[in-house]
């Protein structure tokens, strides 16, 4: 018992480590492309007045300072503040010493006091001007005594402030605001080779491009740390968009996934415009499902934002757009060719929504902006062509099944149907009438139809082995099992089940039509030829007559199942009436869950009905009544008769 529990603990294991083992995987791919983009500025080696090591560009859009444009405008609110005089101590001392002593008009005397004790003192003009007020209020008889006296005795004892003057100055300047630029992302700040200036380190440091700070090594080192955890929050949806796949099929969707987006990481350095990540979408929505590939596009919108320096919004957007658009249209186009179809599609929304972001938030003139959309086009046909080119690589090689495979498997001119028609004639007719059944039955309970309809045209091809030992194939009244022993027949019979799934693993059809071929009939009892066996042997066992299963494990085989033993049931109805049809299915249903042949599939009684109800109304349009039809023989003797009576008729008259 112990041991048993081990065995079913052991897949769930297995699942989580391989999980696990894609997470670490894809999020160390994504470190080396992170660190592509982000760890090769030298941070600290930077020095103003050296050539720069690399292009530098905005990662987003960034407010910056316009130094010189502020520089200029606080020069001019200083030239504007007039110099700041003060008066100096001593002259002021001497000069007032001076007015004091000499034998001037008092009136004259108080003015030159009052002007020369004032705190900022008297420049030559202001020295000037009191000479000349002074005499004018002297008398006429001694104005030009004190002209000559103040002429020699008044100085100039003004002085440049120069503390003052500049902290006024200063204050003027402080007052302008700073005149700030936008720096819109993905512009260059400063190119490879241009030599560096102060004002260039303090824009990649406020950037985050730039630490003098730091040394080299600890800068590359927190780069690798940042990306490995951005990487990992990364890969862990991506895992999860991929659980119920095995270990080939996860490896190819890891593989394409980050093959492409490093082949894409490195195209955008050359222009951000050539988009062709959507190859991406058209091939997980071609092999798995559109839902799946609309995730799988926003995983990948949200990679090409961390990856693109340039226009990282811009770029996002179109490739969300771009990808989505291509999922959808390879939906509903089910073609291979269409692929191309899809791919330009994507190319030209993707194009459009690149214009749109451009004429919200500009950064392009209109010749760029024209030759940026031919680019996302171009990039649409170039993601077709890739997927178109890889599609039958993850089909023939990783085991994925495609609408664009059913449907070429599904042509009568299939290599594998044709010899069916050929050399088995009545088992494909059985296959084509139950494919319609099956089909129907199962897009009515919600199932994958087309993989329904594609497997039940081949669950049979065991048959092409022994076909006259099949009934639907002897047309003639020599039955091969009438000289042969029950048991022997048995085995005949049972191995087309065995040689069915050889055959398509032969022909290298898909994985998924082998189920088809080894659980049509479950474990079933050959009830034919096992009470043959009972009437010349009683202590023989029912186990030795059944097929070797396995029981049905999907909606679609399962369907598949009842509808083969309804189909063949339906021929031996004498009177094929609404009535004894409903009566016959109903009975073989009830067998078939009375055997549990139903315990592993995943259908249930509401699923049962609906199926039921499904082959009642097929089943009756094709075995309706028919009207006997007079041959020519009969028509012929009915006229005769006609003129016999005629012909009589006009000799009695």
């Amino acid at each position: 018992m112990k041991r048993s529990n081990r065995r079913l603990k052991n897949p769930l294991s297995f699942t989580n480590f391989r999980l696990g083992l894609f997470i670490v995987v894809a999020a160390s791919i994504l470190t080396s492309l992170f660190y592509s983009v982000y760890g090769f500025a030298p941070g600290s080696g930077l020095k103003v007045g050296e050539p720069s090591p690399r292009d530098f560009i905005a990662p987003v859009d960034t407010p910056i300072i316009d130094e010189l444009l502020t520089e200029k405008k606080r020069q001019d609110a200083r030239s504007q503040v007039a110099s700041i005089y003060k008066s100096d101590p001593q002259l002021q001392r001497l000069v007032l010493s001076a007015i004091t002593s000499a034998n001037l008009p008092a009136d004259v005397q108080d003015l030159l006091v009052a002007a020369y004790e004032s705190s900022m003192g008297v420049d030559d003009l202001e020295k000037d001007r009191l000479i000349e007020q002074a005499v004018a209020e002297t008398p006429r008889d001694r104005q030009r005594e004190v002209r000559l006296l103040l002429e020699r005795r008044l100085i100039s004892t003004a002085v440049l402030d120069e503390a003052t003057t500049n902290a006024v100055r200063a204050a003027a300047a402080a007052e302008v605001d700073p005149i700030t630029q936008m720096l819109e992302a993905g512009q260059v700040i400063i190119e490879k080779g241009t030599p560096l200036t102060a004002e260039n380190l303090d824009v990649l440091a406020k950037l985050g491009l730039y630490n003098a700070n730091d040394d080299a090594l600890s800068q590359r080192f927190r780069i690798v740390i940042s990306s490995a955890i951005v990487a990992l929050f990364l890969s862990i949806p991506l895992a999860l968009l991929t659980p119920k796949y095995n270990s080939r099929q996860l490896i190819f969707l890891l593989s394409i996934t980050l093959i492409c987006l490093a082949a894409q990481r490195f195209a955008i350095a050359f222009d951000p415009a050539f988009l062709f990540l959507s190859c991406v979408p058209l091939i997980v929505s071609a092999i798995l499902s559109p839902l799946t590939a609309i995730l799988w596009t926003v995983w990948l919108a949200v990679a090409m934002g961390l990856l693109a320096q340039a226009a990282p919004l811009a770029l996002l957007v179109a490739t969300l757009t771009g990808g989505i658009s291509s999922a959808l249209l390879t939906n509903l186009l089910k073609s291979r060719p269409s692929l191309l179809v899809a791919g330009l599609g994507g190319g030209l929304v993707a194009s459009l929504s690149y214009l749109a972001m451009l004429s919200l938030f500009g950064g392009a003139t209109t010749l760029t902006a024209l030759i940026s959309a031919s680019l996302l086009i171009a990039g649409g046909i170039v993601a077709g062509i890739v997927a178109l080119g890889i599609l039958p690589l993850a089909e023939s090689s990783f085991d994925f099944l495609t609408e664009f495979r059913l449907n070429e498997l599904s042509n009568p001119n299939s290599p594998l149907l044709q010899r069916l028609l050929l050399e088995a004639p009545g088992t494909y007719q059985h296959s084509l009438m139950i494919s319609n059944l099956v089909a129907q039955a199962v897009t009515n309970i919600g199932g994958n139809a087309l993989l329904a309809r594609v497997g039940s045209l081949y669950h049979d091809v065991g048959k092409l082995r022994r076909p006259h030992f099949f009934v639907e194939n002897q047309f003639s009244q020599d039955n091969p099992h009438n000289s042969i022993s029950p048991h022997l027949s048995y085995l005949i019979i049972t191995s087309h089940v065995r040689d069915g799934v050889e055959m398509l693993k032969d022909y290298k059809l898909p994985k998924a039509l082998q189920a088809f071929a080894a659980e049509h009939h479950g474990t079933t009892v050959l009830t034919y030829f096992y009470k043959q066996a009972l009437e010349g042997n009683e202590r023989l066992d029912e186990f030795n007559f059944r097929y070797p299963g396995p029981k049905p494990r999907s909606k679609e085989t399962a369907v598949l199942m009842l509808a083969d033993a309804v189909e063949s049931a339906s021929r031996s109805l004498k009177d094929p009436s609404p009535g004894s049809i409903r009566a016959m299915i109903d009975q073989l249903f009830e067998l078939r869950l009375q055997d549990g042949q139903l315990s592993e599939s995943p259908l249930n009684f509401h699923d049962i009905e609906i199926i039921a109800s499904t082959f009642e109304r097929m089943l009756n349009a094709i075995l309706h009544r028919r009207i006997r039809y007079p041959s020519n023989e009969e028509i012929e003797k009915l006229e005769r008769g006609r003129d016999n009576r005629r012909n009589k008729q006009v000799a009695g008259s």
